[in-house]
């Protein structure tokens, strides 16, 4: 009479399979560093504050500057004249469009202010490092990368 072997994994094989998979978690979750979590999120989010500006400076037909310091970006209304004023572009919500930039991230601004004109066409090509990573407007068509 011979006796089959039963097919499958043991309990111990199941629990050596779950500690080894539990220590390359607690080895890979510290990987995911929050500031470069931060850092490209906020990228994004400038990326996505100079496109509204190019945006509602055509929908409105007039000129919004882009203000960048090394802590922020804030959205400016230039008018019909292209004179950067004091007030705020607001977004849907009613709030100012002013970005503060996350602890530990850095802007590295535009020489100057730059501005998209009523037709979205930028003052010039200009850029922003956000944390290490550059947004690139282009000069001719006012393409945001």
């Amino acid at each position: 009479m011979t006796l089959r072997h039963a097919r499958g994994y043991s309990l111990a094989e199941l629990v050596i399979v779950i500690v080894i998979a539990a220590i390359l978690a607690a080895i890979a979750i510290p990987q995911f560093n929050q500031r470069e979590i931060d850092a490209t999120w906020y990228h994004e989010q400038v990326r996505s504050a100079v496109r509204y500006a190019q945006r509602t400076a055509v929908a409105q037909r007039r000129c919004i500057f882009v203000s960048v310091t090394a802590t922020q970006v804030r959205l400016l209304d230039g008018g019909t004249n292209c004179v950067m004023t004091a007030t705020a572009v607001t977004e849907l919500t009613g709030g100012a469009v002013q970005l503060d930039a996350p602890a530990g991230v850095v802007l590295s601004p535009a020489p100057n202010n730059f501005w998209f004109n009523g037709l979205g066409q930028p003052s010039g090509a200009t850029g922003i490092t956000v944390g290490g990573r550059s947004i690139v407007v282009n000069a001719e068509t006012g393409y945001v990368q």
